[in-house]
């Protein structure tokens, strides 16, 4: 699968015996089967009066759609019941850069998100909002790239010298993914998060994949501290040989996806088992134990 389609069924077009076709329908059969059961289980549990439960459903569909948005039904009001329905308020942004403005709605299509100035880490303050903070550990300048997933705003790249730390804010209910450059692309750590998640809108799913490969060190824990995703060790010295990602030029950067749209690589789902412990990060697509919840909106990101 192409690195800008994650989440998304394979959209090369297929030719009429082309086995791509049959997968991509299977696979998205599948997450709308997973998805129905999950939906029928929350209601139920929401009409008998057990709202934990029906929380614990819900949970489980968000974490669908941040997996797989392209197969499953667009976000609606959860049914639950004795939930009030509040309108969804505007997204107020702090003014931190000169003339911007603090208050704008999400679903205009003018909408733009403001980056907040670098901040040395002694100084630097909890953004109010959604808000993701990135922090180059590396010793090379670091370019960062989002893709939203469908429907949601556009982020712009941004890029962060050694040492800087850098905060972008996002809209209400933004989910998707982001990725260092580093490297020919082939091959990248992605990170994902969703805000305003669960029953109440108020939980932040996160996780580290490694599915579309290795580019970088990163990992993912709410800014107020809690479960890490990814890992900062070096899992790239010790892989093997053929499993090593190379840029045209031969120089190594990473470790290799763990599929194409359709085939494993044995070699390298064994090495990432090895190299990130359960929980830590995505290595199939099954790996739903490694979606991280928190009811916190703001996380730390740090990439080496």
């Amino acid at each position: 699968m192409a690195v800008d389609n994650v989440g998304q069924p394979n959209t090369v077009s297929p030719g009429p015996s082309d086995p791509g076709a049959v997968f991509d329908a299977a696979v998205t059969g599948a997450w709308q089967s997973e998805w129905t059961q999950r939906e029928q289980a929350r209601d139920q549990a929401s009409a008998s009066g057990n709202h934990a439960l029906a929380q614990h459903f819900q949970n489980e569909l968000d974490v669908l759609r941040l997996m797989m948005p392209g197969a499953v039904p667009e976000a609606v009001p959860p049914k639950v019941a004795d939930l009030p329905q509040v309108p969804l308020p505007l997204l107020q942004h702090s003014a931190t850069v000169a003339g911007a403005p603090t208050k704008q709605d999400p679903l205009s299509k003018d909408y733009v998100v403001p980056n907040t100035p670098a901040l040395p880490a002694s100084e630097h303050v909890a953004p109010e909002g959604n808000s993701l903070t990135f922090v180059n550990e590396s010793e090379k300048p670091l370019v960062i790239e989002f893709t939203a997933n469908a429907g949601e705003a556009d982020i712009p790249s941004m890029t962060l010298q050694p040492g800087e730390t850098m905060v972008q804010t996002f809209p209400e209910r933004w989910s998707g993914n982001f990725r260092s450059t580093a490297g020919d692309g082939a091959h990248v750590t992605l990170g994902e998060v969703a805000f305003n998640g669960g029953v109440n809108g108020d939980q932040t799913f996160y996780d580290v994949s490694y599915i579309e490969g290795n580019n970088a060190r990163m990992t993912i824990t709410p800014s107020e501290g809690g479960p890490v995703s990814g890992t900062l060790d070096d899992i790239v010295s010790a892989a093997p040989e053929s499993i090593k990602a190379r840029d045209q030029d031969g120089n190594l950067y990473g470790i290799k996806k763990t599929t194409t749209s359709e085939v494993f690589d044995d070699a390298v789902v064994e090495y990432y088992r090895s190299a990130v412990e359960a929980g830590e990060g995505y290595v199939v697509p099954k790996d739903d134990v490694s979606t991280l919840g928190t009811d916190s909106d703001s996380l730390t990101v740090r990439i080496a």
